[in-house]
């Protein structure tokens, strides 16, 4: 028994709806993701910056936006971002410099705080340092008493540094410095190994020239 021309005409076109769903289905469900962007568009207060997504360690929203602070992770002395053998490996690890960046706040500015803040807290005593720096050691009791300052002479306006002080015993923790700059509205942090002191001259123009490279 045939079937009607006009029956046979609407099973046809249920069969190419049901085809071309199907079909869209199977597109959507295994569609290849669109590609991130190599760089991402983030602001820290009035500061908007774009940064290349393989220096971020943390803080910059996936698809970019406001951002409270930005930490970024840096290979010296080239300033490129860190590798994976320079992130897995222990004997690389004193090359790589963390910088973390928030809005200008209401703080002593970095180069007015050896003078005016950490003075009051060091010994008298004070030791030449390679790189033409100065060391004085915190104060016994003082809220930095497990740090040392390290210093480009006569006051630290140059640079600065606190770094922890190696304890009689190693523990197994790696020592750490700290250096601060304010530049172009930012407050920014950069933590590096103490291997790196000589060489601040070149540390300090590497973690500017990146910083200001983010905000052009």
């Amino acid at each position: 028994m045939s079937m009607p021309r006009t029956s046979l005409a609407a099973l046809l076109v249920a069969c190419l709806i049901g085809a071309t769903c199907l079909g869209g289905w199977a597109v959507w469900r295994f569609r290849i993701p669109a590609a991130r962007p190599d760089f991402v568009n983030t602001s820290l207060g009035p500061v908007h910056l774009r940064v290349h997504r393989a220096f971020v360690r943390q803080g910059a929203p996936d698809r970019g936006g406001p951002s409270e602070s930005l930490e970024l992770i840096a290979r010296h002395p080239d300033f490129r971002p860190a590798d994976a053998l320079a992130l897995r490996s222990d004997e690389e690890a004193h090359h790589l410099v963390f910088l973390h960046l928030q809005a200008r706040d209401a703080s002593l500015d970095p180069e007015e705080r050896a003078a005016k803040l950490y003075v009051r807290f060091l010994e008298q005593d004070q030791w030449s340092h390679p790189g033409g720096l100065s060391m004085r050691r915190f104060e016994k009791g003082s809220p930095y008493e497990r740090e040392e300052l390290y210093f480009a002479p006569p006051e630290g306006r140059l640079f600065t540094a606190r770094c922890m002080r190696p304890p009689p015993q190693p523990d197994g923790l790696p020592n750490t410095c700290v250096s601060e700059l304010r530049l172009r509205g930012l407050d920014v942090q950069i933590r590096y190994s103490p291997d790196l002191l000589p060489e601040w001259e070149q540390l300090f123009a590497g973690a500017r020239g990146l910083v200001e490279s983010l905000t052009r």
